[in-house]
């Protein structure tokens, strides 16, 4: 593990997608495979690593026995670490299951001079994201009993436009609350997201917008409707640096898996 006065890396994985039948497939895509190998290149990372964020999406069906196998699984690369749900994720079950251990369903995590704050983006019976008033009053309170000196956003929907015209249809709906929380918050420094099933690295007002491709099957960048990419799984590492600075990239697995 790094140091507290270090630089404190974060490995983020998202779109598990895992199931109550690990034999089961998904969109052509044996996800239970595609996670353990997502998880066996995450190993050496570990190793060299503060947390683990998993935003969102962790299992397909709701399943309690998806989820208990996810938990064990993220446990055993040794970091403490926080998950947020998806529009696939039952809220309940996944908050029971994560209720204590390692991996947790809390909505803040302190890194060095960093707090990690994790919005719950899942808006019950739609695949689009919104926040409730609850929601924003969560990040309210993260944020106000804080003294950390930066702050990074982790949510399931991204909050803007990543240019995946099917996609943008069903992201973070009526962002603008937020939004208005965010510009007037100077300790914001970026935003990490899941849901899209692949890469993006764009920025609002000079700050890192970050969503990392899944580890179940991928979507294709750019297509403005319904399109698998034959990609394989991958994770993305984070460096949260004392000044505030973020450093990133996105681990691709081989093609073969």
């Amino acid at each position: 593990m790094m140091s507290a006065a270090a630089v404190q890396r974060v490995l983020q994985i998202t779109d598990t997608h895992l199931l109550a039948d690990p034999a089961a497939e998904l969109s052509g895509a044996d996800v239970e495979a595609r996670f353990q190998a997502t998880l066996a290149a995450m190993r050496p990372w570990a190793a060299q690593a503060d947390a683990l964020l998993h935003t969102g999406d962790l299992v397909h069906d709701g399943s309690t026995t998806g989820y208990q196998r996810l938990r064990e699984a993220l446990a055993s690369l040794g970091l403490p670490g926080r998950v947020v749900p998806g529009n696939h994720d039952d809220r309940a079950a996944m908050a029971a299951v994560f209720s204590e251990g390692l991996v947790r369903a809390e909505p803040t995590l302190t890194l060095g001079n960093w707090l990690v704050v994790c919005l719950d983006s899942l808006s019950d019976g739609a695949v689009e994201g919104r926040l409730s008033e609850a929601d924003l009053a969560v990040l309210d309170q993260a944020l106000s009993q804080s003294s950390a000196a930066h702050v990074l956003l982790a949510l399931h929907h991204p909050p803007l436009a990543v240019g995946t015209t099917w996609l943008d249809a069903i992201g973070l709906h009526e962002p603008e609350a937020l939004w208005a929380r965010l510009d007037a918050e100077p300790r914001l420094r970026g935003v990490c997201f899941g849901h899209i099933h692949h890469a993006f690295e764009g920025e609002r007002n000079g700050l890192p917008m970050l969503a990392t491709p899944a580890s179940a099957a991928q979507f294709l960048a750019g297509a403005e409707t319904f399109t698998l990419d034959v990609a394989p799984p991958a994770f993305r590492w984070l460096d949260l640096h004392a000044n505030g600075a973020i450093s990133t990239d996105v681990v691709t697995l081989p093609e073969s898996v």
